[in-house]
């Protein structure tokens, strides 16, 4: 195990750690951690589901019991992190989880090395500092709907639906309004009946309350740390309406400016924070697409880790197991085919 030795400087009474770059690339996860929380004076919990192409994964209600083991095994604390990684999921469950995190600390931080999009920008909000780094990626927070009452598509005989985007829907009438200058009530009411023939009234109302929602948990959740709502409204409209695509990136620069909660993490922080989601991307193989054909040639049966819930000296993954094998199928002139059995579809599991 490596020792470490940091640096200190004094800076205006304020002690400060620096660990040389030569002991990072010796140092286990574990070990990244406790320096983390050595400079941070705090105590750190990492929550990463990945975005591996074949094996994404969300933010989602599972994790809250094993976030709570976490919790629990920390105890209340005066400063408590969330290093999160993640490209979104469900709102309700980021917002349990946020709030679960404040119940066990008076100050909370999310430190984002990276990607921090969507569910868990909007996990950000509850904290009193979002800790970036120099790559850290926040995005708006408009969700999409997916509701039996919504479009669908045939997909190999199967009904599929598809999601309907809370902006795509406000934009058409943004469309409508402004671009091509309907205005009176009687033309109005023409492009929302168009709308309705196309899609559900029932989803398009699903669609409003998911958008009324959002602002709500939104609000709640900046609420916990500032009491300022003009500020909070302003940041929640941004977030909600006004950068337009869900898929838009805002730097720590940009978030500053909306009026987020932002602080530089310092070099040391940066660093730690980088080197920790560097470790659990080569862990989760992030950048390795997940290839039926290729697992079929390893050894069975085949594990894929989707998600890592850690804290010092505890770990939990979240693995999908598939059983895959060659087969001849009865109409494929002799071709031989894959077959998948999943053993088990997703579960977490301490390590």
């Amino acid at each position: 195990m490596t020792v470490w030795q940091p640096m200190t400087t004094i800076h205006t009474g304020i002690l400060i750690l620096r660990y040389p770059r030569t002991h990072m690339a010796m140092t286990t996860r574990d070990e990244l951690i406790q320096a983390l929380e050595t400079q941070r004076m705090s105590r750190v919990i990492c929550y990463c589901t990945g975005d591996r192409k074949g094996q994404e994964v969300q933010i989602g209600g599972d994790a809250l019991p094993i976030l709570a083991q976490h919790l629990t095994r920390i105890g209340r604390v005066e400063r408590l992190d969330l290093l999160i990684y993640s490209r979104g999921g469900d709102t309700l469950s980021g917002f349990a989880m946020a709030n679960s995190l404040r119940e066990f600390a008076g100050e909370v931080n999310v430190l984002v090395p990276f990607r921090a999009h969507s569910c868990a920008t909007l996990m950000a909000l509850s904290a009193n500092n979002i800790v970036a780094g120099p790559f850290a990626q926040l995005s708006p927070i408009d969700p999409s709907i997916t509701t039996p009452h919504g479009p669908k598509i045939e997909q190999d005989g199967i009904a599929k639906f598809i999601p309907v985007s809370v902006e795509d829907v406000a934009n058409y009438f943004e469309l409508a309004r402004k671009e091509a200058g309907l205005k009176d009530e009687v033309h109005l009411a023409s492009i929302v009946g168009h709308l309705a023939q196309r899609i559900s009234p029932l989803a398009l109302g699903a669609v409003y309350r998911a958008r009324e929602q959002i602002g709500m948990l939104a609000n709640k959740l900046l609420a916990l740390h500032t009491s300022d709502a003009v500020a909070n409204e302003r940041i929640v409209r941004q977030l909600t309406r006004e950068l337009l695509s869900h898929d838009y990136i805002i730097s720590r620069r940009e978030a500053k400016e909306i009026g987020m909660p932002v602080v530089d993490a310092n070099d040391a922080e940066a660093e730690l924070m980088w080197k920790i989601y560097e470790d659990v991307a080569t862990e989760m193989r992030l950048g390795s697409p997940w290839n039926w054909e290729v697992e079929a040639q390893e050894a069975q049966p085949r594990p894929a880790m989707r998600a890592i819930l850690q804290s010092s000296g505890f770990k939990h993954e979240f693995t999908s197991i598939y059983q895959i094998r060659r087969v001849t199928g009865k109409g494929s002139k002799g071709r031989a085919e894959l077959q998948i059995t999943p053993v088990d579809e997703g579960s977490w599991r301490e390590v």
